[in-house]
């Protein structure tokens, strides 16, 4: 049996991601913020490093789709996580982002996902992430990143741990980009639903 025919380093790249989100949840809630950026930028490499192999030898729609719902559940998981994170600095009913702000983008995650889906099922095409969904998800993992490094460098800053933060302003920059290119995915390709499919 050839390993690769079944498991091509793209998807072994992608799975490696997704095994990576459970020690990022761990040493997020235990505020180790250290190794919680280490894993959160080595789970971000994967997701560069899987496209370029994808690329050369070849994008699967398997892969394609894999790779988009392991990108969701990395990002789902940081921002709950930002959401849930408590500090002497809080107070109890505050947070570093909103809730409205988490249902947001992961409900567009969601939305967008089922559009997929129903396009796959009823035309049998895939539909490829566009310039905007890489440059939504480029935002994403770019400023949850500089949040955990705020928090791992600033732990005691009441600058930075406070509810109407830096981290809650830069969250702004990926929360637009969301919206933005899941109208623009759903807009851009609802023709195709509605288009009556030839024989």
């Amino acid at each position: 049996m050839n390993f690769r025919s079944y498991f091509p380093l793209a998807n072994i790249l992608t799975f490696s991601r997704l095994l990576l989100t459970l020690p990022f949840i761990y040493f997020f809630h235990t505020k180790m913020m250290f190794l919680a950026c280490v894993i959160f930028g080595l789970a971000s490499l994967t997701d560069y490093f899987d496209g370029i192999v994808a690329r050369r030898q070849g994008v699967t729609s398997f892969g394609s789709f894999m790779d988009s719902v392991v990108d969701k559940i990395l990002i789902g998981a940081a921002l709950i996580s930002l959401y849930l994170y408590q500090n002497e600095n809080l107070l109890e009913n505050e947070t570093l982002i909103p809730m409205w702000m988490v249902i947001v983008i992961l409900g567009r995650e969601v939305l967008v996902t089922l559009f997929r889906s129903i396009v796959v099922a009823k035309r049998g095409e895939v539909i490829s992430a566009n310039r905007w969904g890489k440059y939504k998800t480029t935002s994403q993992v770019i400023v949850i990143f500089i949040c955990l490094l705020l928090l791992m460098l600033m732990t005691d800053s009441h600058f930075v741990i406070q509810q109407f933060g830096p981290i809650y302003f830069l969250m702004f920059i990926p929360l637009i980009l969301t919206v933005a290119s899941g109208l623009e995915i759903i807009i851009g390709n609802s023709s195709s639903l509605l288009t009556k499919q030839s024989d």
